[in-house]
């Protein structure tokens, strides 16, 4: 039986450090009074990880009237599920909750292997990188606006999250999935041309 997870609140205004739970996983707040979430992965989550963390993200953007910047640091040994990936990536970005995330590994072989599970696993829409230098994500960060709130802030109220049932929740019926739905895309795009 597949476990299932909860979304537990530490405290949604906390003005730095830890703001919501996940299984075992605390999503911290990166920077004082700032809009960017940072989590050192320990779990990866199944199809039922999917609602709690839509939902705290959007929770959050709506109390700090600013769309979220997110870090996050994967146990590799555990990767974030394709799925859970795939769904919480499209839905954020939509919904306006998630403005851009980096991932953060730690050398350039895991940020190697992150930069393949982004390009893979996300459906593109979401803005992510893959770093494996601090000095660099920092100064990423410092390049942004991560004051909160800002002003003209909303989420999109009509976003609500489809789990698409077609979808395979295997690793490797989820690669071919994509890998099809790419090659369908290339053939499409050449009979446009032609």
């Amino acid at each position: 039986m597949a476990r299932t997870y909860e979304l537990e609140w530490i405290d949604k205004n906390a003005e730095q450090g830890p703001i919501f739970k996940i299984g075992r996983d605390v999503y911290e707040r990166e920077r004082a009074g700032k809009r960017v979430i940072r989590l050192k992965a320990i779990e990866s989550y199944n199809v039922s990880g999917i609602e709690p963390a839509i939902r705290a993200f959007r929770e959050c953007a709506e109390a700090w009237g600013a769309p979220i910047v997110y870090i996050i640091q994967p146990d590799l040994k555990q990767p974030p599920a394709a799925r859970f990936l795939y769904e919480w990536s499209r839905t954020t970005h939509a919904n306006g909750s998630v403005e851009k995330c980096f991932m953060k590994t730690s050398n350039f072989i895991t940020r190697a292997m992150g930069s393949f599970v982004l390009n893979i696993f996300t459906d593109g829409s979401m803005p992510f990188e893959a770093t494996d230098d601090e000095n660099e994500l920092q100064r990423s960060l410092d390049a942004m606006d991560l004051d909160c709130p800002q002003e003209g802030f909303a989420l999109d109220q009509k976003t609500s999250m489809v789990v698409y049932k077609h979808m395979q929740t295997s690793f490797l019926g989820f690669l071919v999935g994509r890998i099809l739905k790419s090659k369908k895309k290339d053939v499409d795009s050449d009979n446009q041309a032609a």
